[in-house]
């Protein structure tokens, strides 16, 4: 992947669509709120699953949460301090972290299951079965790996970017943190798992 990774911009189309799913949620537009849960309640489900170590339905209850909050404080979103997409996550996000805190008290959680990528997206091509699972194991192993030798901000910055594919402008207002800062993160993240990496396969 290459190092200079710019900020992904909206295109025209999409700014336009995103800007009127907001008026209609502001109207609070039945259709509007449709419209939310089809854009973006996938990529929220996936995004806590993979936080949650797989729970799927503990991560539905996540996107539910995530979704209704949004409806409910539309008017408090700022579109000068973060991008639609940047903010839903966050709000996702401070969910995530409260249930893994909940399960903290109740039982010992690591804090490295709060970047767990363990639940990868149900999206391959169709093919041999034994090809993609072996896959999948190989996928793990290389996480788990990497996941003992990064910071848990280091951790979690590569799983949004690399996994989630947000841009370094959308991790920044979900982490918040400066843009500079979660680019010298996300290469550090980067070496780091090389270097690791490539020392396993010797």
């Amino acid at each position: 992947m290459a190092e200079a990774d710019a900020t992904r911009a909206e295109l025209p189309d999409e700014r336009e669509a995103t800007d009127r799913l907001i008026r209609g949620l502001h109207a609070a537009d039945p259709a509007a709120h449709g419209e939310l849960c089809s854009r973006f309640g996938r990529r929220l489900h996936s995004f806590a699953a993979r936080r949650l170590r797989g729970d799927a339905e503990l991560a539905e209850d996540i996107m539910v949460a995530t979704l209704a909050d949004a409806v409910r404080n539309i008017r408090g979103y700022n579109p000068r301090k973060a991008g639609f997409s940047a903010w839903l996550f966050g709000i996702a996000r401070r969910h995530v972290i409260a249930e893994l805190r909940q399960q903290s008290r109740r039982k010992s959680v690591p804090a490295s299951a709060q970047v767990s990528v363990d639940a990868l997206p149900e999206q391959h091509a169709e093919g041999d079965v034994a090809e993609d699972v072996a896959e999948r194991i190989e996928a793990k192993r290389q996480v788990a790996i990497v996941r003992e030798h990064l910071s848990e901000i280091e951790m979690e910055v590569l799983v949004l970017h690399c996994v989630d594919q947000l841009s370094l402008r959308e991790i920044a207002q979900i982490v918040r943190r400066s843009e500079r800062a979660i680019k010298s993160l996300l290469h550090r993240a980067r070496q780091k798992a090389r270097e690791r990496l490539g020392a396993d396969e010797h």
